[in-house]
């Protein structure tokens, strides 16, 4: 029986930046009511969190490859 994805297994950096940037746009257009305002920001707060600690992790990754190098 196939395994079920799992949200980290299907979570990606690059998604998740172009959601940011579609949330980006519908606030900047000033459109939406005060409430979805406020949904979206938080949204957008929680995928930029995300998207940190990605980064945060790959930087780490990187770190280590360079003192492997180092110490080659």
């Amino acid at each position: 029986m196939p395994k079920k994805a799992t949200a980290a297994e299907t979570w990606s950096y690059e998604t998740t930046v172009a959601t940011v940037e579609g949330i980006i746009a519908d606030l900047e257009s000033g459109s939406l009511p005060l409430a979805a305002v406020l949904t979206q920001f938080e949204q957008a707060v929680q995928a930029l969190t995300q998207c940190e600690t990605y980064l945060q992790e790959k930087q780490q990754q990187v770190d280590v490859l360079i003192e492997t190098l180092a110490d080659e």
